[in-house]
């Protein structure tokens, strides 16, 4: 009892700031309802970080770079209202007007799939299996749409909180923008001195990967965007006009999807071929084939150079972590999912260094870099043998 004692004491210090940190995690947990809000700030810090940052090295005050990025924002929104908003709206009003009839042509469709499927040869027993099988995968596919959409309706119902702290957020992302580095600093500040250039450490590296992943997920889903937008404009040109009416609001769905990954890109094509299932059999394959495209020149061109300096994940990887966060968290949680496992895994690698001995700068390095391997050793000098006879 008295070694407990005097080992609370000499780290009581340590124990206050662990109470203090939990208290501050609880009221954050009792606030959730507003934190989506922030969590668009944030997002926002990240974009308009390197602005500020650039033109403070130029001599400007970070004050007056936060008031450009700021009136960038406003001319960029105002851009888009008045130019892109409205024939989204059109198309969006037009696209709904048209799901009666787009589910009477679907619901030819499948039965025609379905009188197909009666046709075949097939033996009882497979017949059998292959329509448990079925039966058992729309199943899962309807538990897992019910997971993601569960959360997202008690979301909406906590919209008075959420407006709330949008109203608040701009007077909060002007700060954080104007005091970047003095902010770690002060949250550092509040911890024991010996903590204090770990939690540096550790913002530093939650830092690094929300930017690069924001500013990742904002490029791809603009590039597949206009990817999207020209091909459905090939599509219409080569016959297919049905697809014209309805350009911008497909483009814009497969756009806001690639912020999931994997999911995402298979959810955005069904609009698009189900609108061509409307038209006829070889307009579905046609956006089915176009969108197969767009996704492999994405996974294979855009996602290496975009994102593999963010995440650096294995897609194996990706696909557990988004199902795992989706049934957690909902929609928040499988679009959070790939940087919070990123992030985990640096976390992890920092921690692994400072067990094994390294001080907090090398153990930092050795997250973002990785271990140098050792030079190889060189081969000790021959031994002289005896000299060569003249005779």
């Amino acid at each position: 009892m008295p070694e407990l004692t005097a080992s609370i004491r000499r780290h009581r210090q340590a124990l206050f700031a662990l109470f203090m940190i939990g208290v501050v995690l609880l009221l954050l947990w009792s606030a959730r309802g507003a934190l989506p809000a922030f969590f668009i700030g944030l997002a926002l810090v990240f974009v308009l970080d390197p602005v500020v940052t650039g033109l403070a090295r130029i001599g400007a005050p970070r004050w007056a770079g936060v008031v450009v990025a700021y009136v960038a924002v406003v001319l960029v929104v105002w851009g888009l209202i008045a130019y892109a908003l409205p024939p989204i709206s059109r198309q969006a009003s037009e696209f709904i007007e048209e799901l009666p009839q787009l589910g009477a042509a679907i619901g030819d469709f499948e039965r025609g799939l379905l009188d197909w499927y009666a046709g075949l040869p097939l033996p009882a027993d497979v017949r059998a299996a292959v329509d448990a099988q079925m039966a058992a995968s729309s199943q899962a596919i309807a538990d897992f749409v019910r997971g993601l959409l569960a959360p997202t309706i008690n979301a909406v119902l906590r919209a008075a909180t959420f407006v709330l702290g949008l109203v608040v957020v701009p007077v909060w992302l002007f700060f954080v923008l104007k005091d970047r580095e003095g902010f770690s600093r002060s949250v550092a500040g509040a911890l024991p001195p010996s903590w204090r250039p770990d939690a540096e450490h550790v913002l530093a590296l939650l830092g690094r990967i929300g930017g690069r992943w924001v500013r990742g997920q904002l490029l791809l889903g603009a590039s597949i965007f206009v990817a999207t937008v020209i091909g459905l404009t090939l599509l219409t040109a080569i016959g297919f006009t049905e697809f014209g009416q309805f350009t911008l609001v497909l483009a814009l769905i497969a756009g806001v999807l690639e912020w999931f990954p994997i999911i995402g890109p298979i959810v955005a094509a069904v609009p698009a071929i189900l609108i061509g299932a409307s038209i006829s059999l070889p307009a579905a394959i046609a956006a089915a084939v176009l969108y197969t495209v767009i996704q492999q020149l994405e996974n294979n061109i855009l996602v290496p150079k975009v994102m593999g300096e963010a995440v650096e994940l294995h897609p194996a990887v990706m696909i557990l972590a988004l199902v795992v966060g989706g049934a957690l968290f909902g929609i928040g949680g499988a679009i959070l999912a790939a940087p919070t496992v990123a992030a985990g895994r640096d976390l992890y690698r920092y921690g692994f260094h400072r067990f094994a001995g390294e001080v907090p700068a090398d153990a930092l390095d050795l997250t973002i870099h990785g271990a140098t391997p050792p030079a190889p050793e060189e081969a000790p000098p021959a031994a002289p043998g005896p000299a060569p006879s003249t005779a």
